[in-house]
């Protein structure tokens, strides 16, 4: 498979992704949400991988990237304005988003899926109250908490469509791309910009996840060439496109 295939994969989901959540009201008065293109990516590595990928694996693919706009949403909240019109529409667009999570969700419907989700959904919000409030001291401990806030309602869709071979690609890319984003990004466009460590400690934990992904690319066989190039190229261009 070539990588424009790649490319035209993650663009068809982000449309579909799209119209599902698509609300005329809500994106006229709290504007078109961002959707993140590398997240979409790392849930949908079955597929790109070649994965055989059912109708049932896409609704659910659609109902996580709901509630990943919602948490993406809801994070550009600030807490000490939240009584503003602008900041209350978008805790509505958010809990928009959540809405159509779970209506996605009871369309399939998948118990099992549902239950895991929300038990991940859970966890997702406890580990943002402890990074936000009380974070840990140690960096391996925060980018443990916010590998879990970015890839746990992933592992639980790998989990139910056995997919988890795919699991440790992700919990090693999602710590390796927020240090490359805490390097290169504006830090008020980042998530939980307060954590961001000293140059010497990104550089070390860099170089640590840089080497762990390597192994880890090397040693999964069934990855399609293209695909470990793709997954190169996204962390030495973190703001590019999967292509």
């Amino acid at each position: 498979m070539e990588t424009k295939g790649f490319t035209d994969q993650v663009d068809n989901y982000i449309h579909d992704l799209r119209r599902a959540i698509y609300q005329p009201v809500v994106e006229r008065d709290a504007g078109r949400a961002s959707i993140d293109r590398r997240k979409a990516a790392l849930l949908l590595l079955p597929l790109l991988n070649g994965e055989q990928w059912t109708d049932e694996m896409q609704t659910a693919a659609l109902a996580i990237g709901a509630i990943h706009t919602a948490f993406d949403v809801h994070d550009q909240i600030d807490i000490a304005d939240a009584s503003s019109k602008e900041q209350q529409l978008m805790v509505l667009a958010g809990d928009h988003f959540s809405g159509i999570h779970y209506k996605l969700l009871a369309s399939i419907p998948n118990f099992h899926l549902i239950r895991s989700l929300s038990a991940a959904i859970g966890r997702v919000n406890e580990c943002k109250t402890t990074l936000l409030q009380t974070p840990p001291t140690t960096l391996e401990e925060r980018l443990q908490l916010i590998t879990e806030v970015e890839s746990a309602c992933i592992v639980e869709f790998f989990d139910t469509f056995g997919f988890t071979r795919y699991t440790h690609i992700i919990e090693t890319l999602v710590p390796f791309l927020w240090l490359l984003d805490s390097r290169q990004h504006d830090l008020n466009r980042m998530k939980f910009p307060h954590l961001v460590p000293n140059t010497s400690d990104t550089q070390d934990w860099i170089d640590q996840l840089q080497q762990q992904l390597k192994d880890r690319l090397e040693n999964s066989f069934y990855l399609h060439t293209e695909l470990v190039e793709a997954l190169q190229k996204m962390t030495n261009e973190p703001e590019s496109k999967l292509k």
